[in-house]
């Protein structure tokens, strides 16, 4: 009988091909969640399309065969990252809408936390904004749905702002897909050096939005 070989990557062992049929191990969803993490990474770096399944079992120091174990394909990486990565945003803003505080100071809040969530979920972003493509019909049509939630969260915002502005859906639609534009293109270029935070970031984009640039 062939030994079993152990892998290591961050804080998880991955056993080797000898174990394959076994149950899960305690920590299986763990180890998918690292899957994950090592896919987004090479995903964002190099594209969807230019990554397979042997690179990413590479990075995990895991033979193809065992990341089989954990996911049938490099497009179910796909369809689960970017789905479990757009509903968190959706209960995020969620709650930030409802809170019971100046729309204004909601907006900011809305702003920063979108601010934050990007930069923190920085390889997933960069996956949703390049390689959403990629995704199976259904799960494309899931996560274009919650984005739509996504707008219709600022567009109530921003009617709570000013009613008679934004009384109109296309107006408001129009001028939230504006905001969602600045907010989703940030990663490209912010870095958070010096003295532009991600809070100071938030404060200028909605003062802008509120008053304008001049």
């Amino acid at each position: 009988m062939r030994e079993a070989r152990v892998f290591r990557t961050n804080h998880f062992s991955f056993a080797g091909d000898a174990d394959m049929a076994r149950t899960k191990s305690e920590n299986f969803d763990d180890i998918r969640a690292t899957i994950l993490d090592v896919a987004a990474a090479l995903f964002a770096k190099n594209g969807f399309r230019n990554t397979n399944i042997i690179d990413i079992g590479a990075a995990c120091n895991a033979s193809k065969s065992r990341m089989y174990h954990y996911f049938p394909s490099k497009e179910a990486m796909l369809a689960e990252m970017l789905g479990e990565h757009v509903s968190a945003l959706v209960a995020i803003a969620s709650d930030l809408v409802s809170a019971p505080i100046d729309p204004r100071a909601r907006l900011r809040n809305y702003f920063l936390a979108h601010l934050k969530y990007y930069y923190e979920q920085r390889d997933r972003h960069t996956v949703l904004i390049e390689d959403v493509y990629h995704l199976p019909a259904e799960v494309r049509a899931q996560v274009n749905a919650n984005e739509q939630k996504l707008v219709g969260f600022l567009c109530a915002l921003l009617r709570e702002i000013n009613a008679q502005k934004f009384k109109d859906r296309q107006a408001a639609t129009t001028h939230a897909m504006l905001m969602y534009g600045m907010l989703n293109w940030t990663y490209t270029w912010y870095q958070p050096t010096g003295r532009l935070s991600l809070e100071t970031l938030a404060d200028q984009a909605s003062d802008m939005c509120l008053h304008g640039i001049v």
